[in-house]
C-alpha cells in the first residue's frame, strides 16, 4: 500500500508575521496589490504569496529591498517586525521606527516626517558650515 502524503505546507512563524506586516504597510499606504506588485517589479501572484508567508525559500534580500523602497520602511524594520532581528533596546531606534512606534504613524506620514528632517538637517548644516 503506498505512503499517504500529507498536503498540509507549514509556514515558517517568522513569514507568516513578515507577510502581515508588509500587507497592512500596503493597505495602509491605500495600495492594491495589484499597484504595489507594480510598483515592486512583481507580479500581483508572487506579491500575494509574499503576504500569506509562503515564499520562504523563494524571497530573497533584493526582494525585500525592493519592497523596502516600495513602502518607504527601512529593511531593519521588514525584518525586525518578523521577528528576524532582535529589537536591541541599547541602542536608538532609527527614526522611521521611533516614530511608527511612539506615534502610530503610517508610512506615508513617515516618509513625511523623514523628509522634512532631511530639510532640517540640510538647513542646519549649511548654517554650521557657516560657522566653521
Amino acid at each position: 500500500m503506498p505512503e499517504k502524503r500529507t498536503s498540509y505546507k507549514s509556514i515558517p512563524f517568522e513569514m507568516k508575521k513578515m507577510g502581515d506586516y508588509l500587507k497592512k504597510l500596503r493597505e495602509e499606504l491605500g495600495m492594491s496589490i495589484r499597484q504595489a506588485a507594480t510598483a515592486a517589479k512583481f507580479t500581483p501572484g508572487y506579491l500575494s504569496k509574499i503576504e500569506a508567508g509562503d515564499t520562504f525559500k523563494s524571497i530573497g534580500v533584493g526582494k525585500l529591498v525592493q519592497l523596502s523602497k516600495t513602502y518607504g520602511i527601512p529593511i531593519g524594520t521588514i525584518l525586525q517586525e518578523a521577528g528576524f532581528l532582535e529589537n536591541n533596546d541599547d541602542r536608538l531606534p532609527e527614526f522611521a521606527q521611533y516614530l511608527r512606534s511612539k506615534y502610530l504613524l503610517s508610512p506615508q506620514a513617515i516618509r513625511d516626517m523623514e523628509m522634512a528632517k532631511e530639510i532640517v538637517d540640510r538647513k542646519y548644516q549649511i548654517e554650521r558650515e557657516k560657522i566653521k
